[in-house]
């Protein structure tokens, strides 16, 4: 925190309501400063180093959604909760959109209050922990937030920093969990010399029904609940970088509105006339095998190049040897910090165990489970048991009927051989059963797993009559 107080900035252009909450915020504990208007607050803060901001939606001139958004410019990591007298889930999503972490409506509950301010100075005082602990880490190891030495990672690294410079489309590639946004958020920050506005529309998680409002915005009466005119991301990231996350999912009569706006910057919002441009910088990022969707056309192929300027691909962590270890240690310091509990230490085999895991949800599974140790054990230093990976999926990965086990270094080998003998054919069988069981029956990724490529993959499933389900496709 800048002083020994939390320092709280009201922006309200009603007296009364400044008055109460300075006397509230006082008895809660913060130092507090007052605004009246957006253009008071934002001078305010070129002043003093503010760690929260309450800001009221209805100002005059400049709005509370606009102050937001000029606050978010100057610190990208600013904390603001937005208040409003006419509260309505369209203005709390409006709100949330710009930056704010949360919403208060007006009259205000006191105790509901102090319960949002304190999350919100949580949520910062995590946040700088995270980066004080990523500055410890050392430039070397770490990169935008990414942490590792491999290899593949500093290959990632450097593809990172060439294309950051340029104004280039960046096809973000690799499997759930190994960090496509982090990297897209990286290449964001070092592409600016001063803020500018980033935005992620998640292709997977927005009903296809509202995706195309969200992505060009939409005019007021455009539709039944289109109450006023919504600008969509697009719009709001003019002048920085919209991320497109699993951009493989996106709707084909979307896709095709999404390639119009590559070629000509242009675009209308949904139920309006008027040709609105903008200077966007796409990163997309998916865990999709865009080619095959291209193939069964539920990708157009005509964007497919437009997005694949420059390909990064990012490596599952089991690719990634040692980072494992410099991943775990981090994040067991992290957490330990995080949650106020003493240091721990990962014991030998814990270490061993952890590098011969096969990790399918990348560094979101290491993250968990080392949290999830962290909480659950008393003891200084974490054993292997303590670490409550599936036990099964444990003694699956390592051993099978007929004797073959992976030992702590990732080596096959037999560890008996039954008095009939082995076939190669069921050995072979078998690996490829337990390569589609690890990647969840993707074909692309089990080939991965085996080092070899997909279409002998789909020989060998038809040749064995495995009948796996190809997942959407795969």
């Amino acid at each position: 925190m800048s002083l020994d107080k939390p320092q709280i900035l009201v922006i309200d252009d009603e007296s009364t309501v400044l008055e109460l909450l300075q006397a509230v915020l006082v008895d809660f504990g913060y130092a507090v400063t007052l605004a009246e208007s957006g253009s008071e607050g934002l001078l305010a803060c070129k002043n003093r180093e503010m760690d929260l901001i309450l800001v009221d939606l209805g100002l005059p001139g400049m709005d509370g959604l606009e102050v937001i958004r000029q606050f978010k410019k100057q610190d990208e990591d600013v904390k603001a909760i937005a208040m409003t007298g006419t509260a309505s889930i369209e203005s709390a999503v409006q709100a949330m959109r710009v930056g704010a972490v949360d919403f208060l409506s007006k009259p205000l509950d006191l105790e509901h209050l102090r319960i949002v301010l304190h999350r919100a100075l949580e949520k910062k005082r995590r946040h700088e922990k995270v980066r004080e602990l990523e500055g410890q880490v050392g430039s070397a190891l770490s990169f935008g937030g990414m942490i590792g030495t491999s290899p593949a990672m500093q290959e990632v690294f450097g593809m990172m920093r060439r294309v950051a410079a340029t104004h280039a489309t960046v096809l973000i590639r690799g499997e759930s969990g190994t960090g496509k946004e982090l990297v897209a958020r990286a290449i964001h920050a070092l592409a600016y010399a001063v803020p500018k506005p980033f935005y992620t529309i998640d292709c997977a998680s927005i009903p296809v029904n509202l995706m195309e409002s969200e992505l060009f915005g939409h005019e007021r009466g455009a539709f039944t609940d289109a109450k006023e005119q919504k600008k969509g991301l697009l719009e709001l990231a003019d002048g920085g970088t919209l991320f497109l996350d699993e951009v493989g999912l996106m709707p084909l009569d979307l896709q095709a509105k999404l390639l119009n706006v590559f070629e000509t910057l242009q675009f209308r919002r949904v139920g309006g006339t008027r040709q609105l441009k903008v200077s966007v910088r796409f990163l997309v990022a998916t865990n999709e095998d865009l080619e095959e969707a291209v193939k069964e056309g539920r990708f157009r192929e005509d964007l497919y190049y437009r997005l694949n300027v420059v390909p990064i691909h990012l490596p599952p962590l089991r690719e990634r040897g040692e980072d494992v270890g410099l991943l775990a240690e981090y994040y067991l310091q992290l957490y330990a910090s995080l949650h106020g509990l003493p240091q721990r230490q990962l014991a030998k085999e814990a270490r061993v165990f952890l590098r011969a895991y096969p990790w399918m949800g990348n560094v979101r599974e290491l993250r968990n489970v080392i949290e999830r140790a962290v909480l659950m054990t008393d003891a200084e230093v974490i054993r292997a048991e303590d670490l409550a990976i599936d036990r099964r999926s444990r003694r699956q990965s390592r051993g099978g009927a007929s004797g073959l086990n992976i030992d702590e270094s990732g080596k096959l080998t037999v560890t008996a051989f039954p008095a009939q003998g082995i076939s190669l054919e069921e050995v072979e069988k078998q690996l490829i059963q337990e390569a589609l069981r690890h990647a969840d029956g993707n074909i692309t990724r089990a080939a991965t797993l085996l080092n070899t490529s997909r279409d002998v993959m789909r020989y060998r499933i038809a040749k064995y009559d495995l009948n796996q389900k190809m997942q959407g496709g795969r």
